[in-house]
């Protein structure tokens, strides 16, 4: 029965002091009924003693002696949980920032279930995961983690396991928490709660409200995070730059061209090399954004009757991140069509009269020849250059250009629980949960019909007539004549003319909103029957439940008319709204148009559960699961088995294995497309990778593993287990840096295996630009795939022991150690358009950027602390192994090894609790107290978001008062 005892011993307050919040002073007593009862992962509830799967359970105050970790930290600190979003996040996943996940077994967070309070939550709108920042921080009161499958008892997505956020109960009174974290080069992370609970006879209430604030961290604040090009070529250095890199020639058909440099690349910007002028923007990043998140919640629970029983909670929450910083200007991958540029080849076209390029003719920077060819026949643009660099965006105050992200969700949920008298009492449980998520996503990028208008001296929205600068017509200067200064590290630009510089009115002009809504909604119907069968080897009666689920979700895409493909499809689409053309790009310079999508899928499950105590000291359980997807996907059944055997009083040993089954997202059948903005080795910057739903996906399915030794004696407890996974044609998307590197395994300047047949439908998956020919310069746009990858096979180990030293100097000393040592994570041979794209791979130990992720083998914690009456402090020391970059066998690493180990993350914490006078208690904590810096990686932040922490030392203050 999932929620028959839900809502016993859970009064304390666990991710309340995950975020910093701090605890009640009455927490000691909330913790110890963390004990008392376990639903995650059976329909039959139990203790943890008794549970044969690995099962944690996270109090409040195991989380204030911690140091009240947030989110974040929290979920990435849990030794089984590899690769989590949260911190980094614009470099990790599209429209991800201010969201957080939750990643075990580093198998992918689409596949470990987010429930609340045993209920399922709606994915996040655009993802394929929960987003835990939505959880109200002030109201729950532990959290449980099943590492193992859970399919059997929850059906798809339970896959490498579930984290179950609880609502505190038997709060009486107010609760009011506040906190604050100093952390350096920032403003500091800050928050406020308040809780209310009310206790009546039959009834009782619970309510919450929070805020929480973060504030900006430029990557400038950090020196490991920016670095010089010989340094980490990889860290944020692009070769589509500004000062960029042009075409002239001595004929006005440009039939035979010559490179023209923008001097400014050596006076501001640079290195100059083959790929390009080589243009830093990481400086215009941030470590972590300005951060805005919102919690409400609320909970009744009545007796209705003596056996009668009514829950129900509503939750609201939000985050809002207003100003995400970006590159000023993304290198264009869309170009505009001879109609606007008046000339047959490919780029951008810039007269001669152009007031910029006038004004850098002028400066005396430019050659005799080149000078008169550029006056007389004008400039095309390369694939290496971009509108807008170093000088930086006026549109968005001189730096940054700033993304919007705002996302919010509403959920209630409400149910009914009871017992019938007949057949020895059945009890029921009956629910219903329905939620709403949605976004509104706005990331500003040049309109390409727009840009050729403004280069021609065009532009602008009062634009008449067609003389040039003339009648509200205006200049786009794309040169470094029209820049003062690099932004970044000050240098100066000795032949800046301010009469070139670029208008705001001008930039407002050639600037849209690569904009849409998504949406995401759930519903379920639950329906739980338990109780006991008359039978009985001599320990106890066999217990039972069954039941069933219907689920519906819903996700839909609704863009504004520039990003709609149906109704801008074109390059010239923002200036010419009628234009048709072959290729369907749409209008923006980088980014893809998009197609609406309103899409849904209904599955019906009926499931059931048989607990039987065989003796007094062995138990088995069988779960048994069948859902029903329809059309394409099917159905499945997925069985499961757990034992546990209590050899002596201070040893036990358990078991369990199953099957797990994940239907594809609709999203990733139908047939729509998402563009990612990816750095490439081949092309030496970013690019557009252009990833499409597939609809002949197959379901993935996978086989678990748990086995696993218990051992207490006295105050010493521990336990050793070994758990496995093997999946079949796990979902996921093809690898479009794979399909690169096959084409340019020699990076941008080596051979290359163009034109090759072997290769051909391989290289159809890459767009070039120029002249369109294959060559890593010419590369344009990636397209990829949702596809059924190669199996998976990943296996480890985890190790928790914990001993009490009772009685020192007054108080008690406390041990624990918590670990996961990963054994394996093998993935088969991977092949695209029938080409052989990666070899079987262990991971395990590696860092495979854009693929398989960060997979430490080693990863864990250990602390000490000394508890004397109302004071506690606490040593924690973490560890994340080290990795090695899968991308050494590649061009990434081929003169500079720089990087390639990616060294061991070891951080040391302290923190202190005191429980003071007046129902108030005080927690301080100095997180990494030897400030040390993660290990650097060849990636654009030079350290991998995914396993370390930016932050370096700081400082942490909470209090709490009950009224």
């Amino acid at each position: 029965m999932l929620h028959c005892r839900y809502l016993a011993g859970a009064s304390s307050l666990a991710l309340l002091a995950a975020l910093g919040f701090a605890a009640p002073a009455n927490a000691q007593d909330d913790a110890s009924e963390v004990s008392e009862i376990v639903v995650t992962g059976s329909f039959i509830a139990g203790s943890p003693e008794d549970a044969a799967m690995p099962i944690n359970v996270i109090g409040s105050d195991e989380m204030q002696k911690q140091g009240s970790p947030s989110t974040v930290d929290l979920l990435k600190a849990i030794p089984a949980v590899s690769g989590v979003l949260g911190e980094a996040n614009q470099y990790a996943a599209a429209q991800s920032t201010g969201s957080g996940n939750v990643n075990l077994r580093g198998l992918g967070a689409e596949r470990t279930l987010v429930l609340m309070n045993g209920r399922r939550m709606t994915i996040s709108p655009g993802a394929i995961y929960v987003d835990t920042n939505m959880i109200p921080t002030a109201a729950i009161g532990r959290i449980e983690v099943l590492k193992d499958g859970a399919a059997a008892t929850y059906g798809s997505d339970a896959v490498a396991g579930v984290v179950n956020f609880i609502t505190r109960r038997n709060l009486s009174g107010l609760e009011v928490s506040g906190n604050y974290s100093a952390i350096p080069g920032s403003d500091g992370d800050y928050g406020v709660s308040a809780a209310y609970g009310w206790q009546g006879d039959n009834a009782d209430i619970l309510l919450s409200a929070g805020y929480r604030k973060r504030t900006q961290l430029p990557v400038t604040e950090r020196d490991f995070a920016i670095r010089s090009f010989a340094d980490n070529p990889q860290g944020g250095w692009s070769g589509f730059g500004n000062p960029g890199i042009y075409r002239s020639s001595a004929t006005t058909d440009f039939t035979t061209t010559s490179t023209f440099v923008d001097p400014g690349c050596s006076a501001i910007s640079g290195p100059l090399n083959a790929a390009g002028c080589q243009m830093q923007f990481i400086g215009f990043n941030n470590l972590i954004e300005d951060e805005d998140h919102y919690q409400l919640y609320g909970e009744i629970n009545v007796d209705l009757t003596e056996k009668t029983k009514f829950h129900a909670e509503v939750l609201y929450a939000a985050h809002e991140v207003a100003n995400e910083h970006s590159s000023p200007s993304y290198p264009p991958n869309n170009i505009p069509t001879s109609a606007l540029t008046t000339k047959n080849q490919s780029g951008f076209y810039i007269p001669g009269s152009n007031p910029g390029l006038q004004a850098l003719i002028s400066s005396g920077q430019i050659g005799g020849t080149q000078a008169a060819n550029a006056t007389a026949n004008g400039l095309l643009t390369t694939i290496a250059w971009r509108p807008i660099g170093v000088g930086g965006n006026d549109l968005f105050g001189g730096g940054a250009k700033h993304d919007r992200r705002y996302f919010d969700t509403y959920r209630v949920s409400a149910g009914l629980k009871g017992e019938f008298d007949f057949a020895g009492g059945i009890g029921w449980d009956a629910a219903v949960t329905y939620m709403d998520s949605n976004a509104e996503i706005a990331t500003p990028d040049i309109l390409v019909g727009k840009l050729q208008m403004a280069l021609r001296g065009l532009g602008g929205d009062n634009c008449a007539g067609n003389t040039p600068g003339q009648n509200g017509c205006l200049w786009f200067n794309p040169f470094s004549s029209g820049v003062q200064q690099n932004v970044i590290d000050g240098r100066v630009n000795p032949n800046y003319n301010a009469a070139t510089a670029n208008s705001r009115e001008v930039l407002d002009y050639i600037y849209g909103d690569y904009g849409y809504k998504l949406r995401s909604r759930m519903f379920t119907a639950d329906l739980v029957f338990n109780g006991q069968l008359p039978i009985d080897f001599g320990a106890g009666q066999l217990a039972w439940a069954a039941g069933a689920q219907y689920r519906w979700n819903g996700v839909e895409r609704q863009n504004n008319d520039q990003t709609n493909i149906a109704v801008s499809p074109c390059p010239d689409s923002s200036v010419l709204p009628g234009a048709t053309c072959g290729a369907q790009n749409g209008p923006f310079s980088f980014f893809g148009a998009l197609a609406d999508y309103d899409l849904d899928q209904s599955v019906g499950a009926a499931f059931a559960e048989f607990q039987m105590p065989f003796t007094d000291t062995l138990t088995g359980t069988f779960a048994i699961r069948y859902e029903d997807y329809g059309g394409n996907i099917g159905s499945t059944t997925n069985p499961k088995i757990a034992l546990k055997w209590q050899a002596t009083d201070w040893l036990a040993f358990r078991a369990s294995a199953g099957s797990t089954f994940r239907a594809p997202p609709t999203t990733q059948v139908a047939n729509t497309v998402t563009t990612n903005l990816s750095y490439t080795t081949a092309a030496g910057g970013y690019r557009a990778f252009d990833l499409w739903g597939n609809p002949d996906l197959d379901p993935e399915k996978a086989k678990t593993l748990n086995l696993g030794v218990l051992f207490e004696q006295g105050d010493f407890r521990a336990s050793l287990d070994y758990w496995a996974f093997d999946f079949e044609g796990p979902i996921k998307s093809e690898s479009g840096s794979q399909i690169l590197n096959k084409i340019f395994p020699n990076g941008p300047t080596g051979a290359n295996n163009c034109g090759l047949a072997a290769y051909a439908a391989l290289q159809s998956r890459i767009s070039f630009a120029g002249d369109g020919s294959c060559s890593a310069g010419n590369i344009n746009r990636i397209r990829h795939y949702f596809v059924n990858g190669p199996d998976i096979k990943t296996s480890g180990l985890d190790f928790s022991a914990n001993y009490k030293q009772r009685d020192v100097f007054g108080g008690d000393m406390n041990f624990g150690v918590d670990l996961t040592y990963v054994l394996e994570y093998v993935v088969a041979e991977t092949t695209i358009e029938g080409v052989v794209t990666a070899g079987e791979t262990d991971y395990v130990g590696k860092m495979d950027y854009l693929g398989y992720g960060s997979q430490p083998q080693w990863k864990g914690s250990a602390f000490a602390e000394y508890n004397r009456g109302e004071h506690n402090v606490r040593w924690t020391v973490r560890y994340v192994d080290n990795m090695i970059d899968t991308r050494g066998g590649t061009s990434t690493f081929a003169t500079n090894q720089a990087g390639r180990k990616i060294d061991a993350f070891v951080t040391n914490d302290i923190s202190y609790r005191v429980f003071l006078p007046w129902e108030t208690t005080l927690t301080a904590a100095v997180i990494n107290v030897f400030d040390q810096d993660p290990g650097f990686a060849r990636l654009d932040l030079s350290y991998d978001p995914f396993t370390a922490n930016p932050l370096g030392r700081y400082y942490k203050l909470g209090i709490t008062k009950k009224f």
